[in-house]
C-alpha cells in the first residue's frame, strides 16, 4: 500500500473513531419507560421563591409530557413541554428550547442542550422526591449550577 493511501486509511479510521466517540446514545422505548420515575403531580419551587405545580404524564410509549399548572388543583395549564424518543435520539423540547438525552436510567435522567442556554438532569432522590439540576456557565464564563426538588403531591 502507497504512503498516501495509508495515510488516507489512517485519517478515514480517526474520523470514524472520532463521529462515533461524538455521537449520541442509541435509546430505545424500553430505556425511555425509565423516565417512568417522572410520573404523577408535582410541587416545587422556583429559583424566584414561588411555588409551582408540575404534572409528568407517559402519554404514549415514546412521549412524556410535562404539563405546568397554575395551582395545586391541576385544573389550569400554563405551561408545556415534551420529552419524546425518535430514531434512537431522546429529544426534550421546550418553547424554542431543546435538549438531547445523554444518560437515562431508572431514576436519573441527564440531557445536554441543542438549543438551550443550560444543561439539566432530573434525579430521582426520594421515593417521593426528584431532584432536577441545572448547569450553565455564566457570564463570567464559570460554571454554575441550581437545583431545585420536586414533591410528589398525593392523588
Amino acid at each position: 500500500m502507497s504512503t498516501t493511501r495509508r495515510q488516507a486509511a489512517v485519517l478515514l479510521c480517526a474520523a470514524v473513531l472520532a463521529t462515533a466517540a461524538h455521537a449520541s446514545p442509541m435509546f430505545t422505548e424500553s430505556s425511555f419507560s425509565q423516565l417512568r420515575f417522572l410520573e404523577g403531580k408535582w410541587q416545587g419551587v422556583g429559583p424566584d421563591g414561588k411555588a409551582f405545580f408540575d404534572e409528568y404524564v407517559l402519554a404514549e410509549p415514546r412521549l412524556l409530557r410535562s404539563i405546568r399548572h397554575a395551582d395545586a388543583g391541576f385544573n389550569k395549564a400554563t405551561d408545556s413541554s415534551t420529552v419524546a424518543l425518535q430514531d434512537g435520539e431522546v429529544i426534550s423540547t421546550w418553547g424554542p428550547f431543546t435538549w438531547r438525552a445523554t444518560s437515562i436510567s431508572a431514576s436519573k435522567a441527564c440531557f445536554e442542550p441543542i438549543n438551550a442556554p443550560s444543561a439539566f438532569c432530573w434525579e430521582q432522590v426520594a421515593p417521593d422526591a426528584v431532584s432536577v439540576t441545572q448547569r450553565w456557565t455564566g457570564a463570567d464564563g464559570k460554571e454554575a449550577s441550581f437545583v431545585i426538588r420536586l414533591t410528589r403531591l398525593k392523588p
